[in-house]
């Protein structure tokens, strides 16, 4: 008697979900016409998803690899970037002393509503 308690678990990450399909469609094409599975829809259906998403997947894969050296080499910039904007509006503050929204000229965001009282860290509350 089979046990009503057996679960075959499907991968629910896509990258695990194709490689499993691919070993699948490996071992039906191995065993050929005693595959139990040849009464899906292979030639039609299966297989060309199977390829689709293999083929995307890869590509995902590389383009995700390319993305992460891109952002390392962008990110050697990064200090100079945000030095020089420092830098800039510092100059610029000094200059507009009497209207910092000058330095809107420069597409700068200047917020002058006032800031809350709270603070990052709160004086306890005195007794007594």
């Amino acid at each position: 008697m089979a046990n009503p308690n057996v679960r075959v678990e499907i991968p629910r990450d896509p990258s695990e979900a194709i490689a499993l399909l691919g070993k699948v469609k490996a071992k039906h094409e191995a065993l050929g016409d005693a595959s139990p599975l040849k009464g899906l829809d292979w030639e039609k259906t299966i297989n060309p998803a199977y390829t689709g998403a293999k083929t995307h997947n890869e590509n995902k894969e590389s383009l995700y690899k390319e993305a992460e050296k891109e952002t390392g080499e962008r990110d050697v910039f990064m200090p100079t970037v945000f030095d020089t904007l420092r830098s800039a509006r510092d100059v610029l503050l000094g200059l507009n002393l009497a209207n910092p929204k000058k330095l809107g000229d420069f597409d700068s965001t200047v917020d002058d509503s006032p800031r809350s009282n709270t603070s990052a860290n709160p004086q306890p509350a005195q007794k007594g």
